[in-house]
Protein backbone atom coordinates (compact mmCIF):
# COMPACT_ATOMS: atom_id res chain seq x y z
CA UNK A 1 0.00 0.00 0.00
CA UNK A 2 1.42 3.29 -0.15
CA UNK A 3 1.73 5.80 1.08
CA UNK A 4 -0.84 7.96 -0.30
CA UNK A 5 -3.08 4.99 -0.34
CA UNK A 6 -2.99 4.95 3.34
CA UNK A 7 -3.70 8.20 3.74
CA UNK A 8 -6.86 8.06 1.69
CA UNK A 9 -7.95 5.10 3.88
CA UNK A 10 -7.83 7.74 7.38
CA UNK A 11 -9.96 9.72 5.44
CA UNK A 12 -12.92 7.65 4.37
CA UNK A 13 -4.90 3.67 18.90
CA UNK A 14 12.62 1.28 53.97
CA UNK A 15 12.13 4.41 55.00
CA UNK A 16 14.80 7.18 54.64
CA UNK A 17 16.48 8.16 57.36
CA UNK A 18 17.41 12.17 58.19
CA UNK A 19 21.21 11.69 57.40
CA UNK A 20 19.88 9.92 53.99
CA UNK A 21 17.15 12.46 52.95
CA UNK A 22 19.63 15.36 51.67
CA UNK A 23 21.19 12.65 49.55
CA UNK A 24 17.92 11.52 48.34
CA UNK A 25 16.80 14.85 47.08
CA UNK A 26 20.53 15.22 45.60
CA UNK A 27 19.83 12.38 43.32
CA UNK A 28 16.00 13.34 42.18
CA UNK A 29 17.10 16.79 41.57
CA UNK A 30 19.64 15.29 39.02
CA UNK A 31 17.66 13.25 37.40
CA UNK A 32 15.54 16.08 36.72
CA UNK A 33 18.27 17.92 35.49
CA UNK A 34 19.27 15.11 33.38
CA UNK A 35 16.16 14.00 31.74
CA UNK A 36 15.34 17.81 31.00
CA UNK A 37 18.64 18.37 29.19
CA UNK A 38 18.16 15.30 27.37
CA UNK A 39 14.87 16.24 25.93
CA UNK A 40 16.51 19.68 25.25
CA UNK A 41 18.67 18.79 22.84
CA UNK A 42 17.76 19.26 18.69
CA UNK A 43 19.12 17.50 16.05
CA UNK A 44 21.26 18.98 13.36
CA UNK A 45 19.86 20.76 10.79
CA UNK A 46 21.31 18.21 8.02
CA UNK A 47 19.00 15.43 9.82
CA UNK A 48 15.75 17.69 10.60
CA UNK A 49 12.68 17.10 8.95
CA UNK A 50 11.30 20.42 8.90
CA UNK A 51 12.86 22.95 10.62
CA UNK A 52 10.63 25.38 12.80
CA UNK A 53 10.19 28.81 13.38
CA UNK A 54 10.31 29.94 16.95
CA UNK A 55 6.27 29.49 18.20
CA UNK A 56 4.68 29.87 21.44
CA UNK A 57 3.01 26.82 23.10
CA UNK A 58 -0.82 26.19 22.18
CA UNK A 59 -2.95 26.31 25.46
CA UNK A 60 -6.19 24.52 26.61
CA UNK A 61 -9.45 25.85 25.12
CA UNK A 62 -7.23 27.63 22.66
CA UNK A 63 -8.52 27.13 18.65
CA UNK A 64 -5.37 26.54 16.59
CA UNK A 65 -4.69 29.38 14.04
CA UNK A 66 -4.83 28.50 10.13
CA UNK A 67 -1.24 28.68 10.24
CA UNK A 68 -1.12 25.25 12.21
CA UNK A 69 -2.82 23.75 9.41
CA UNK A 70 -0.25 24.56 6.90
CA UNK A 71 2.62 24.21 8.28
CA UNK A 72 5.01 21.77 6.62
CA UNK A 73 5.87 18.48 8.21
CA UNK A 74 8.08 15.27 7.24
CA UNK A 75 5.69 12.29 6.88
CA UNK A 76 6.33 8.64 7.05
CA UNK A 77 4.44 6.10 5.86
CA UNK A 78 5.63 2.04 5.01
CA UNK A 79 8.92 3.10 4.01
CA UNK A 80 8.60 6.23 2.17
CA UNK A 81 8.46 9.70 3.04
CA UNK A 82 6.54 12.79 1.83
CA UNK A 83 6.56 16.97 2.57
CA UNK A 84 2.99 17.44 3.48
CA UNK A 85 -0.08 19.23 6.22
CA UNK A 86 -2.52 18.47 8.73
CA UNK A 87 -4.73 20.32 6.75
CA UNK A 88 -6.38 17.44 4.82
CA UNK A 89 -7.01 16.35 8.26
CA UNK A 90 -9.24 19.45 9.53
CA UNK A 91 -13.02 19.00 10.18
CA UNK A 92 -12.12 15.91 12.00
CA UNK A 93 -11.14 14.81 15.46
CA UNK A 94 -7.71 15.02 14.93
CA UNK A 95 -5.42 12.90 17.76
CA UNK A 96 -1.89 14.06 17.52
CA UNK A 97 0.24 10.90 19.59
CA UNK A 98 4.07 11.89 20.31
CA UNK A 99 6.26 9.29 20.49
CA UNK A 100 9.55 7.53 20.28
CA UNK A 101 11.08 3.87 18.14
CA UNK A 102 12.27 3.34 22.03
CA UNK A 103 9.54 3.88 23.99
CA UNK A 104 7.67 0.65 25.28
CA UNK A 105 4.53 2.59 26.29
CA UNK A 106 4.09 4.46 23.05
CA UNK A 107 3.92 0.68 20.94
CA UNK A 108 2.23 -1.04 23.31
CA UNK A 109 -0.56 1.61 22.46
CA UNK A 110 -0.68 1.26 18.53
CA UNK A 111 -2.74 -1.95 18.53
CA UNK A 112 -5.76 0.16 20.04
CA UNK A 113 -5.08 3.26 18.72
CA UNK A 114 -4.91 1.29 14.72
CA UNK A 115 -8.42 0.04 15.74
CA UNK A 116 -10.20 3.25 16.75
CA UNK A 117 -8.68 4.89 13.55
CA UNK A 118 -10.38 1.58 11.38
CA UNK A 119 -13.86 2.27 13.66
CA UNK A 120 -14.11 6.02 12.65
CA UNK A 121 -12.57 6.33 9.41
CA UNK A 122 -14.46 9.35 8.57
CA UNK A 123 -14.60 11.52 11.75
CA UNK A 124 -11.11 10.81 13.33
CA UNK A 125 -7.51 11.31 12.57
CA UNK A 126 -4.98 9.82 14.29
CA UNK A 127 -1.04 10.85 13.68
CA UNK A 128 1.74 9.85 15.31
CA UNK A 129 4.38 12.19 16.13
CA UNK A 130 8.52 11.65 16.36
CA UNK A 131 9.97 14.81 17.30
CA UNK A 132 13.78 15.01 16.41
CA UNK A 133 14.93 15.66 20.18
CA UNK A 134 13.65 12.25 20.73
CA UNK A 135 16.83 10.82 18.62
CA UNK A 136 15.53 8.56 16.72
CA UNK A 137 16.40 8.29 12.88
CA UNK A 138 14.66 7.52 10.06
CA UNK A 139 16.37 4.08 10.10
CA UNK A 140 15.17 3.16 13.52
CA UNK A 141 12.01 4.69 12.89
CA UNK A 142 11.81 2.29 9.73
CA UNK A 143 12.85 -0.84 11.58
CA UNK A 144 10.30 -0.14 14.12
CA UNK A 145 7.66 -0.04 11.74
CA UNK A 146 8.68 -3.30 10.05
CA UNK A 147 9.97 -5.71 12.75
CA UNK A 148 8.10 -4.37 15.69
CA UNK A 149 4.59 -2.53 14.27
CA UNK A 150 3.59 -5.06 11.63
CA UNK A 151 3.49 -7.74 14.46
CA UNK A 152 1.82 -6.44 17.07
CA UNK A 153 -0.70 -3.75 14.78
CA UNK A 154 -0.10 -0.05 14.43
CA UNK A 155 1.76 -0.63 10.76
CA UNK A 156 -0.89 1.53 9.21
CA UNK A 157 -0.55 4.51 11.45
CA UNK A 158 0.98 7.53 9.20
CA UNK A 159 3.60 9.51 11.67
CA UNK A 160 5.03 12.67 11.39
CA UNK A 161 8.98 12.36 12.19
CA UNK A 162 12.00 14.41 12.67
CA UNK A 163 9.76 16.61 13.85
CA UNK A 164 10.64 20.72 15.34
CA UNK A 165 7.66 22.37 15.43
CA UNK A 166 4.59 20.48 17.09
CA UNK A 167 7.29 19.78 20.04
CA UNK A 168 7.40 23.58 21.01
CA UNK A 169 3.73 24.01 20.28
CA UNK A 170 2.85 21.40 22.55
CA UNK A 171 5.79 21.35 25.06
CA UNK A 172 5.54 18.02 27.59
CA UNK A 173 8.03 15.68 29.76
CA UNK A 174 6.74 12.48 29.10
CA UNK A 175 5.51 10.11 26.30
CA UNK A 176 3.72 8.89 24.79
CA UNK A 177 1.46 12.09 25.32
CA UNK A 178 -1.84 12.74 23.08
CA UNK A 179 -3.28 15.86 22.14
CA UNK A 180 -7.01 16.16 21.52
CA UNK A 181 -8.04 19.07 18.99
CA UNK A 182 -11.68 18.86 18.37
CA UNK A 183 -13.27 19.02 15.08
CA UNK A 184 -13.73 22.72 15.15
CA UNK A 185 -10.19 23.24 15.14
CA UNK A 186 -10.31 23.92 19.81
CA UNK A 187 -7.66 22.51 21.57
CA UNK A 188 -9.54 20.05 24.12
CA UNK A 189 -7.35 18.15 26.08
CA UNK A 190 -4.11 16.57 26.71
CA UNK A 191 -3.54 13.09 27.72
CA UNK A 192 -1.35 10.05 28.59
CA UNK A 193 -0.98 6.39 28.64
CA UNK A 194 -4.41 4.92 29.10
CA UNK A 195 -6.23 8.16 27.89
CA UNK A 196 -7.34 7.22 24.56
CA UNK A 197 -10.67 5.98 24.97
CA UNK A 198 -13.84 5.08 22.40
CA UNK A 199 -16.10 6.65 24.81
CA UNK A 200 -14.31 10.07 24.79
CA UNK A 201 -13.75 9.89 21.23
CA UNK A 202 -17.29 9.16 20.47
CA UNK A 203 -18.03 12.07 22.59
CA UNK A 204 -15.68 14.45 20.91
CA UNK A 205 -16.76 13.57 17.86
CA UNK A 206 -20.07 14.12 18.69
CA UNK A 207 -19.91 17.99 19.89
CA UNK A 208 -20.23 18.15 15.52
CA UNK A 209 -18.04 21.83 15.31
CA UNK A 210 -16.95 23.00 18.60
Amino acid sequence: MTFSNALAALWPKSKYTSKALPLYIFLILSSYVFVNSAFSQSRSDGEAGVKAKEVSPFIMGEKVPEEFWNQKHLFYHQGDTIRGTLEQFKGKLVLLDFWASWCGACRSSFPKLDSLQYQYPHDLAIILVNPARYKDTFKKIDRCYNEVLVEIGGAELPSIILDETLIDQFPHKLIPNYVWISKGGFIRGFTGSGGVLSQTIEHQINQHSL
